[in-house]
């Protein structure tokens, strides 16, 4: 890692590895039990989720990101794991390449537009009978008054378009508000971080 890299890529895993550690192993419950399934992980960031998985025994890991400095720190940390370069809405997947999809924490920090193409993207990357997992930021009565107020906070402090966007996902009222029409059945199995994430499977819809 060298100091080029972009700081925020560089502290990433040292501010946020240890707090998303059950949203780790929240998402690596609700995967497949075969360990050869193939998974793409969407806006992977510096790959900490790919790497759990791999501790997991998980063999067939994939993760792509926008940013080059997020990757290189995503490189220099892992083995065995293929990380892209590329756009989340628009990637160079073939149809039907994947048997999960995994998206977390990105959705809420982008347009509406952008979300629901990105959600269309996925239904086209993955394979019949595959599903994906989305977790992102969710407050309802289950969310702890502490977890809203520190999830809050962090995402006052990101402010720009990035906390913009957090604001208006929250005002849709998360995530499954956010979902384009009719194309995903979801459901929500699990919440970490006291409440103030959730994470939804979602299979195409009828």
């Amino acid at each position: 890692m060298t100091e080029s890299i972009d700081s925020s890529a560089r502290i990433y895993d040292p501010l946020l590895a240890a707090p998303l550690r059950s949203l780790r192993k929240a998402i690596a419950r609700t995967l497949p039990k075969n360990k050869n399934t193939r998974i793409l992980d969407l806006c992977c960031g510096t790959g900490d989720q790919l790497r759990y998985l791999k501790k997991q025994g998980y063999t067939e890991l994939n993760g792509l990101d926008l940013s080059p400095d997020m990757l290189t720190v995503a490189r220099n940390k892992s083995t065995g794991i293929t990380f892209h370069e590329g756009d989340a809405a628009q990637t160079s997947f073939e149809d039907a390449s994947f048997d999960s999809v995994l998206i977390s924490l990105a959705l809420h920090e982008k347009d509406q537009p952008l979300r629901e193409a990105i959600l269309k993207e996925i239904i086209r990357i993955l394979k019949p009978g595959g599903s994906a997992i989305v977790a992102d930021f969710y407050f309802d009565n289950m969310t702890r008054f502490g977890g809203r107020l520190m999830i809050s906070a962090i995402e006052a402090m990101a402010g720009g378009e990035h906390f913009k966007n957090f604001k208006e996902y929250t005002r849709r009222g998360g995530m499954p508000n956010v979902l384009p029409e009719n194309l995903f059945e979801y459901k929500e199995v699990d919440r970490v971080v006291r409440k103030g994430i959730a994470v939804w499977k979602l299979s195409a819809g009828h």
